[in-house]
């Protein structure tokens, strides 16, 4: 977590880098609340989350998004299976291929509890004169653009 006051030697840091770091511990925080909703783990929700948003996709391919083991991700995927979450579809294409699918109902639970949050979202956006709605996309892009860059970065690095 940053801190209002950085090294003697640093410039201050914009007011607004502060709410963007409240911002994302409240996703963090949300993400949390959503999983124990759900009745899930927070590993098993954030897998369950790339496997809605991505759509199908094979164990091997989600084990690459969450930065897990295929055993690892073997297990989870087996957790929200067992729980009706996700399911597993032999590949029309290649039959040895399996992929993983959030379940109808797994996409509509998870669209009932952030439904709210993002209408309201949405709706107050709709509501900004178009130029501050195009300054709003085009930060938010930027941002977006900084944090895949930092990630690429951290990820990059030795670790010890």
């Amino acid at each position: 977590m940053l801190s209002h006051e950085g090294p003697p030697d640093t410039p201050p840091l914009h007011p607004s880098a502060f709410m963007l770091q409240a911002l994302l511990t409240m996703a963090n925080e949300t993400e949390r609340e959503v999983a124990r909703h759900l009745g899930l783990n927070l590993t098993d929700y954030r897998a369950l989350g790339a496997v809605s948003q991505a759509g199908p996709m094979t164990v091997g391919a989600l084990a690459a998004q969450l930065g897990a083991t295929a055993a690892t991700t073997t297990a989870i995927v087996s957790r929200l299976e067992l729980h009706g979450f996700v399911e597993r579809l032999r590949s029309s294409e290649d039959r040895r291929q399996v992929h993983v699918t959030c379940t109808p109902a797994a996409a509509a639970a998870i669209s009932a509890l952030m439904r709210p949050l993002v209408t309201a979202t949405s709706d107050h956006l709709a509501s900004l004169p178009q130029d501050q709605q195009a300054e709003i996309g085009t930060f938010l892009n930027t941002v977006l653009q900084l944090m895949q860059h930092h990630l690429l970065t951290l990820s990059e690095k030795d670790t010890p």
